[in-house]
């Protein structure tokens, strides 16, 4: 904990970019719809230019990026909300959007990258719509050939605010997700 609080000290500002540089570690942030991704970002990077609406229907139709600057460091941290995968919406193609995205901004090797997914707790995580592996496999294929997809995975929960998820059920969800990333880690391929 104390690289992070020694990183959240240090933040000095962020702003939208359209590029990544060697010198850059991306964050990639990833979930279903709904999870709050949007809102992760924003808060997460202290901007209010990154859009966030509400409901469960996917909202984010853009991949949007902000650069991160920390005092006395010339590395820059790349925060990027992704738009939802597997929605059903018809016409909507998050993929596609996020592999164009890609193929335009990371035009060089950075430094590294890794991926936050975020599960809202009022979503059941055994339901094939809410599967971390299927959408980090999706997310896996919007990488381009030549592109590597991050390996390292963080699985937030989380929970709006006004929720009325009793404890019991908060419990058994993270139980769930606990699972599944112990079924990520156990998968033997080494992608995730």
């Amino acid at each position: 904990m104390p690289f992070f609080q020694n990183l959240l000290s240090n933040f000095r500002d962020a702003f939208t970019t359209t590029k990544v540089t060697e010198n850059d570690f991306v964050i990639f942030v990833v979930g279903p719809t709904g999870s709050g991704k949007s809102w992760f970002t924003k808060e997460l990077c202290n901007s209010d230019e990154i859009q966030v609406e509400k409901g469960q229907h996917p909202r984010t139709k853009n991949v949007q990026a902000l650069r991160c600057n920390f005092k006395n460091d010339p590395n820059n941290i790349v925060v990027v909300d992704t738009p939802s995968f597997h929605t059903e919406v018809e016409g909507f193609n998050a993929e596609k959007i996020t592999t164009t995205w890609i193929e335009s901004r990371l035009t060089e090797k950075c430094r590294g990258s890794g991926i936050l997914f975020l599960h809202s707790l009022a979503r059941d995580p055994t339901h094939n719509d809410m599967s971390i592996a299927r959408h980090l496999n999706t997310f896996a294929m919007a990488f381009p050939g030549g592109f590597t997809a991050p390996s390292l995975v963080y699985v937030v929960p989380t929970q709006e605010p006004a929720s009325t998820l009793a404890n019991q059920k908060v419990n058994q969800r993270l139980s769930q997700l606990d699972d599944a990333v112990t079924l990520l880690n156990d998968n033997g391929n080494g992608k995730w």
